[in-house]
């Protein structure tokens, strides 16, 4: 495994527990929304994938935010600080610097990655729309 990523995966646990399971569970929906997103990177960039991963969500499906939440959640423990602010506003206010962005890119692709490996260890739920 990355060296990278296993170091984030404390952190990703904690991030998951916090921001994605109900009654020690997570919604299947999460596992397809995280499994999604690289692909998403690829093919968007990071801006778009963020752009569309904090819009509102219709009712039947689960809040993708809380998501980006998780992911920024990882990268700021990383550093030792807490998360305020989102991932989208956090990422826009590099904009201009294409090193630090380019960076940022990297750790949100990794923290994305030990989030998928965390929530692939918890019981998942299907929703009763699913």
């Amino acid at each position: 495994m990355n060296k990278r990523i296993e170091k984030l995966l404390p952190f990703a646990f904690e991030a998951v527990k916090k921001h994605l399971t109900e009654n020690g569970k997570i919604s299947s929906q999460y596992n397809g929304y995280i499994s999604s997103f690289g692909a998403s990177v690829i093919q968007s960039g990071m801006l778009m994938a963020l752009v569309f991963n904090h819009r509102k969500e219709a009712k039947t499906e689960k809040d993708r935010l809380k998501m980006m939440d998780a992911i920024h959640h990882v990268i700021e423990k990383e550093v030792g600080e807490e998360p305020t602010g989102d991932l989208l506003g956090h990422f826009q206010s590099f904009n201009g610097n294409a090193v630090v962005q380019k960076r940022l890119r990297a750790k949100i692709m990794d923290a994305a990655t030990a989030i998928k490996l965390v929530i692939r260890t918890y019981p998942q739920k299907k929703e009763a729309n699913e």
